[in-house]
């Protein structure tokens, strides 16, 4: 295990703060220093290993970590108005050439619009007792959240549920079409 300068160990705290893996800082260090450093000996230097470094370096990399989140807020492609501009551009650049991606194109326009990356649990519909022999019970009713997750009053809800669901299955009754016999 070579010994290494506190240049180097600088450079290994901050890309483990940066978040790259072990792996990634070792050969970075090789490339950077020309020193060969293990996995295991980078890894050393993580504040949230088994044998934390000196004080020193979990400053260092605590430091690091905080400017490095901050400016993660600052990169053009974490924000959503961005990622859709993009996704645009290279929208009308394919239309009508290529099928395949542009149905791709739009369908990652769709699930940036509709907040799939974004972390927030679906509102469950609960539904009146009178109709929950219209569904199976282990089909779930989700609804997208709305401006203001309202469902409305158990009326406004059944109403338009019985507008969305099929009507149940009723036999005929006797007289009705159908009841005749043929002969």
């Amino acid at each position: 295990m070579p010994t290494l300068t506190d240049e180097i160990k600088a450079f290994i705290v901050t890309g483990l703060a940066q978040y790259d893996t072990p792996a990634e800082v070792a050969a970075a260090v090789k490339a950077n220093f020309g020193v060969e450093v293990s996995r295991q000996q980078v890894h050393s230097y993580d504040p949230a290993g088994s044998q934390p470094p000196t004080q020193r370096w979990r400053d260092l990399y605590a430091a690091t970590r905080r400017a490095f989140l901050q400016d993660a807020a600052e990169i053009a492609i974490a924000q959503k108005a961005f990622r859709l501009r993009i996704l645009d551009r290279m929208l009308h650049r394919v239309l009508g050439q290529n099928a395949r991606l542009t149905a791709a194109l739009l369908e990652q326009a769709a699930k940036e619009c509709g907040g799939i990356y974004e972390r927030r649990a679906p509102s469950v519909l609960m539904l009146p007792a009178a109709l929950q022999h219209a569904l199976p019970a282990a089909l779930p009713v989700a609804l997208p959240p709305g401006p203001d997750d309202r469902l409305g009053t158990s009326a406004e809800v059944s109403g338009r549920l019985d507008r969305c669901l099929p009507a149940p299955h009723q036999p005929p009754q006797p007289g009705q079409a159908g009841d005749e016999q043929r002969e």
